[in-house]
């Protein structure tokens, strides 16, 4: 069996995440920027129909990636430092952007991706409860910190009881009774299985994706082919909802297997993984950017409907955005102001000087004929420092 390079495994890692997220970022720009204002045609049908066919691939793909990039640290358990800086961190950067989101309604006027901050009147209430009750785009900047916290806690419990555990949630969350503004908590409980998927399996994810293993890519698509060929058949709500798991696993599996392939080409794979390293930025900024286009842009309509923006709009909008975050990005980070983007360092200093206790790993047998300092050496180097 050929070994797989770290190095490209890092890169098709980061790839992958880049394109989710500039999935992600289509997807808004299509609704908020494009479908509202270009006039029916072939073009809109066909941004409408992508939008919602890359449902499957979207945040499961990503949720599995972020899985797999947090996996040691889970496996660290709450003992290691690196562990609880990411849950602070996710928590920090999710109470940051969800208040300047409020600060954006509050001033110019919510627009589609701030409205769930306006709160009628009452925007202060609105903003304490999502720090519960996320109704925003940033919901996954939130779900990575209880995802993380969660997988933590339970490390130690068996894989397939915390999977299995996981797919009764995310098949109950697509019956759980919200109203459309809090559908975000929906979301939290549905992906959360895939998150668990990644952590759980990054290693044997991580070695089977990057050398394009034919099982797992045949049986991921007999999975997907089939549960997306028996809902469609089915046309019945409850398969769609019971089936979506398996479904929305494949599919993420296939779009990193998709991924790591294009990697070979080893240009287009540094240009997706420089993206992917700085997602980021472009998660958390994209929306209000899009908000203030609509709020700030005279006549967007006229400009939406540009003969090439009409075709290519959304993408392109996409792309565009991610350029502007990316760049915000990197003038901010030498600023005080790079707190919008990372944990405050005397917090993180804080939780790294936690106390930590050495852990010792089970005792090994003393081999007959052994010595005593031979046998205390071994036990030694089996002592763990944290």
């Amino acid at each position: 069996m050929r070994r797989v390079n770290v190095r490209d495994r890092v890169i098709w890692i980061d790839a992958a995440r880049g394109i989710c997220v500039l999935a992600v970022v289509t997807m808004h720009a299509t609704l908020s920027l494009y479908l509202y204002h270009v006039d029916t045609s072939p073009a809109t049908d066909f941004w409408a129909w992508a939008a919602d066919a890359m449902t499957p691939f979207r945040m499961p793909g990503l949720a599995m990636l972020s899985g797999i990039l947090l996996s040691r640290r889970i496996r660290a358990g709450w003992s290691d430092a690196s562990v609880r800086t990411s849950v602070a961190n996710s928590a920090w950067l999710y109470v940051v952007w969800l208040l300047l989101f409020a600060v954006f309604a509050w001033d110019a006027g919510a627009a589609v991706w701030t409205a769930q901050v306006a709160g009628d009147g009452f925007a202060w209430q609105a903003v304490l409860a999502q720090l519960v009750l996320p109704r925003t785009v940033l919901w996954y900047v939130f779900a990575l910190a209880v995802w993380t916290a969660l997988l933590t806690t339970l490390r130690r419990v068996h894989p397939s009881i915390v999977i299995g555990g996981l797919v009764a949630v995310s098949i109950a969350s697509r019956y759980l009774a919200v109203d459309d503004g809090d559908a975000q908590i929906r979301n939290v409980l549905r992906y959360a299985v895939f998150f668990a998927i990644g952590a759980i399996g990054a290693s044997r994810l991580r070695e089977s994706i990057g050398r394009g293993d034919r099982m797992l890519t045949v049986g991921a698509l007999w999975v997907f082919v089939g549960t997306v060929t028996v809902t469609v058949f089915s046309r019945s709500d409850d398969v769609e909802r019971v089936l979506s798991a398996p479904r929305d696993a494949a599919a993420g599996i296939l779009l990193l297997l998709l991924v790591a392939r294009l990697c070979r080409l080893r240009r287009t794979g540094l240009a997706l993984a420089w993206v992917g390293r700085r997602t980021l930025p472009i998660y958390v900024m994209h929306a209000l950017l899009f908000d203030a286009v609509l709020r700030y842009v005279p006549d967007w309509g006229a400009i939406a409907s540009l003969p090439v923006l009409s075709v290519v709009g959304p993408p392109l909008f996409a792309l565009v955005a991610a350029a502007i975050c990316i760049g915000v990005h990197e003038l901010i980070t030498h600023t005080p102001d790079r707190v919008l983007f990372a944990l405050p360092s005397p917090l993180r200093r804080t939780l790294s000087a936690a106390p930590r206790h050495p852990v010792t790993l089970e005792r090994p047998s003393m081999a007959p004929g052994a010595t005593l300092p031979g046998r205390m050496a071994r036990v030694e180097r089996e002592t763990v420092r944290g």
